[in-house]
């Protein structure tokens, strides 16, 4: 199998780690939000670069979501709402990690 599909099959099992790691906190530690919207966050910035990866598209290391999403091509619609939760889950992560330094 080639260098580029081990690559993008690399960053979605990531993700859904991440995923499945924030539905396990959810379920059994719901008051642990940071945490929860930490791995959510984590989860979302994989599967884009894992798209930004088959695409192609090169970046930047960043965890910026926004950043990710505008790098997405035209072909993929990113609707207004969920463009709005990703600025809310980026600034979340970002308050909660600044919080902790």
């Amino acid at each position: 199998m080639n260098a580029q599909i081990e690559h993008i099959k690399a960053w979605i099992s990531k993700a859904d780690h991440d995923l499945g790691s924030a539905k396990i906190i959810y379920l059994h530690l719901p008051d642990y939000f940071d945490t929860i919207a930490f791995h959510c966050q984590q989860a979302v910035e994989k599967y884009i670069k894992a798209i930004l990866v088959q695409r192609e598209i090169e970046f930047e290391r960043s965890h910026d979501l926004i950043y990710l999403l505008e790098l997405l091509p035209e072909d993929i619609a990113v609707s207004d709402d969920k463009y709005k939760k990703a600025v809310l889950l980026n600034g979340l992560v970002f308050r909660f990690v600044i919080q902790t330094k």
